[in-house]
């Protein structure tokens, strides 16, 4: 399965290269850097008059489009993938090894939860699992299919116990994406199936993988809310959930593509939704994900991040410096332009004339003509 929100060459390669010291780098905190604009960011918020940043290595920034900017104290060393903010001024970051970060309205972040909660929460599920299979096995009802339970049966035994084995070699999934869902309830999910729900502002979480019909676990990639309060999901193998109800039940959309998915953008004050990702791919749905129109973007490049505004005026980015932009009425009148870069972007947002475009490279502003 591919890993897929943070695709970024660098950020994967520094993961893996700190593996072996997953503990330290969750109880790390992050290191200062005169040159934090320049390493690999992996998203952006507007925040106050500027935007909100995260990255490699715990980074976390306020950035100014006129070039000011502060680095903020995070108390990992882990990547960081993305924000949400609540209603009462509090923040909640997710991020590698599972990490989730908590910060009080004027306080400063820290951390509520991680990779080794994380395991301890499948764990408790999984045994939870093995037991009722164990018991329909036992006591099998008339039409019941014994062979199959008994597959599934030994299949999650397998699968706790490659779980408990987590808890010595250390956290493993990274979490890619969350969402706030009105109140104080919050849901995250991230890589192999993993979804997550809090209720009280991010400091306690609940495992909801299971909520899902995603038996191979994978990847969930992207999460959002659109202004009627419905909640997308978006992942690998051209997944797709839908949830009314504001996370209380989950039903499969049925996506036109079976690549990968790595984002999905809602317009302001429409029902119109665009999810993008492998090799160009685009969705595009006018009626809040009932039904999906296929678009291919030729130029080819994976897109890794985009955003809408009131308009319908749709701008996605991605791999090889791609910006490409239209309408979402009209998506076949697209325009493709490649930063002078090259760099691989993974978020955008439009400010007046120009772009502000965050990736491998940093974050730089640069005029749409």
């Amino acid at each position: 399965m591919r890993l897929s929100r943070i695709l970024l060459s660098t950020l994967v390669a520094s993961h893996a290269l700190a593996a072996s010291a997953n503990v330290e780098l969750l109880q790390t905190p992050a290191p200062q850097s005169t040159h934090a604009t320049r390493n690999v960011i992996t998203n952006l918020y507007p925040h106050a008059d500027g935007y909100l940043l995260t990255g490699e290595r715990g980074l976390m920034l306020q950035w100014q489009p006129d070039g000011q900017w502060q680095q903020l104290q995070t108390p990992v060393s882990v990547g960081l993938t993305a924000i949400a903010t609540l209603a009462d001024g509090s923040a909640v970051a997710v991020g590698h090894d599972a990490a989730i970060l908590r910060r009080e309205a004027g306080g400063e972040w820290q951390k509520a939860f991680d990779g080794y909660d994380l395991t301890r929460l499948q764990i408790a599920a999984l045994e939870r699992r093995h037991a009722e299979l164990q018991d329909a096995v036992d006591n099998p009802a008339q039409d019941a299919d014994v062979e199959e339970l008994e597959f599934q049966l030994e299949e999650t035994g397998f699968n706790l116990e490659d779980t408990q084995a987590e808890l010595e070699s250390g956290p493993n999934k990274p979490l890619l994406s969350i969402v706030a869902a009105g109140g104080e309830r919050l849901f995250a999910c991230g890589a192999y199936g993993t979804l997550l729900r809090s209720d009280n502002g991010g400091k306690h979480w609940e495992l909801q993988s299971a909520s899902l019909d995603n038996p191979d676990r994978f990847h969930l990639n992207a999460l959002i809310r659109s202004d009627d309060g419905s909640l997308y999901v978006v992942g690998e193998s051209g997944l797709g959930f839908v949830s009314r109800d504001n996370g209380d039940s989950w039903q499969a959309m049925d996506l036109p593509y079976d690549g990968s998915l790595f984002g999905i953008i809602a317009q302001p004050g429409s029902a119109n939704l665009v999810a993008f990702g492998l090799q160009g791919h685009v969705l595009i749905s006018e009626d809040g994900g009932e039904s999906w129109q296929h678009h291919k973007i030729e130029a080819g490049a994976s897109l890794l991040g985009g955003t809408i505004d009131a308009q319908g005026n749709v701008v996605l980015v991605g791999h090889g410096g791609i910006v490409a932009s239209f309408p979402v009425a009209q998506p076949d009148t697209v325009t493709v332009r490649k930063h002078p870069s090259g760099a691989a972007f993974s978020a955008v947002a439009v400010q007046g004339e120009q772009l502000i475009l965050a990736g491998q490279f940093g974050v730089t502003a640069w005029k749409m003509n």
